[in-house]
């Protein structure tokens, strides 16, 4: 009897973890109302920890535990309204059409006096020797972004963008460059609709992205943010300085924003004002 008592809970226990661990596997194409693909789009739950990104053709693969499927799928990019769509609506799609509509985007005005403009480096220039921000994604094919806050005094023309890194990259990798407003102490929604990325073998130090003909003018306080496209190195290490504040990461797109305890990670940006 005891015997089999403890086959039925085994039995049980294999159900309940089967269950638990069940996921929906849902692919697809991102693509404009002109059909035209977009490529690197971030696709994920909005705070959450799973996610991924578009690939060149805008296809996409994304695994999701079935304990989320009352959750929102989000399918978002520079220059494009987001688009959500409820999980268990989603499950098991294999060849989703996801069209994304245009931005109309109004420019606001920043006005640069006829003075001689000075340049400045903003941020954290220096950095705390043995102290570093280890970062990774949550998964294989997903992104990680570290970025700063960065205090403006007056309207300023950003000239290029900064991060220390202490881990080489032996094989090319992928960064975008973002700008976020703060929102409650954390970066909040975007600031520039513009595609900026970078492909380019990572050396220890300074890597730089240059900004001069962008035309990138803002007048408030904002955040920079790298952000590593997936590609064979998902783990990354940054240099830090100790006690800098503002500093922030997330390991997933559209995932969750961390303040980075012990230190900020070294970022800083020039500007011309």
């Amino acid at each position: 009897m005891k015997k089999i008592l403890s086959l039925v809970l085994i039995s049980i226990t294999l159900i309940l973890n089967s269950s638990s661990f069940a996921q929906s596997i849902i692919s697809g194409k991102v693509k404009n109302k002109q059909s035209e693909a977009i490529p690197f789009a971030n696709i994920g739950i909005k705070r959450g920890k799973i996610g991924t990104v578009s690939n060149d053709d805008g296809r996409f693969n994304i695994s999701i535990p079935d304990s989320l499927s009352n959750d929102s799928l989000t399918f978002s990019s520079i220059g494009f309204k987001d688009k959500s769509y409820l999980i268990s609506y989603l499950k098991d799609k294999n060849n989703l059409n996801v069209v994304l509509d245009e931005k109309i985007i109004s420019l606001s005005e920043v006005k640069i006096t006829n003075k001689k403009l000075k340049q400045y480096k903003l941020g954290i220039t220096g950095r705390t020797p043995m102290l570093s921000i280890p970062t990774k994604s949550y998964q294989k094919n997903d992104i990680m972004e570290q970025a700063r806050l960065i205090h403006l005094k007056k309207p300023a023309k950003l000239l290029n963008a900064n991060i220390y890194v202490i881990s080489e990259s032996l094989k090319e990798v992928s960064i975008r460059l973002n700008f976020y407003a703060l929102e409650n102490g954390l970066p909040g929604k975007r600031l520039i609709e513009k595609s900026i990325i970078r492909n380019a073998k990572i050396n220890k130090g300074w890597f730089s992205i240059n900004l001069k003909d962008e035309a990138i003018y803002i007048d408030e306080d904002f955040v920079v943010a790298f952000e590593y496209l997936p590609g064979t190195q998902n783990s990354i290490v940054f240099g830090a300085k100790l006690g800098a504040s503002d500093s922030f990461l997330r390991s997933s797109s559209l995932g969750i924003w961390r303040k980075n305890v012990l230190g900020g990670c070294s970022i800083y940006v020039t500007a011309e004002m």
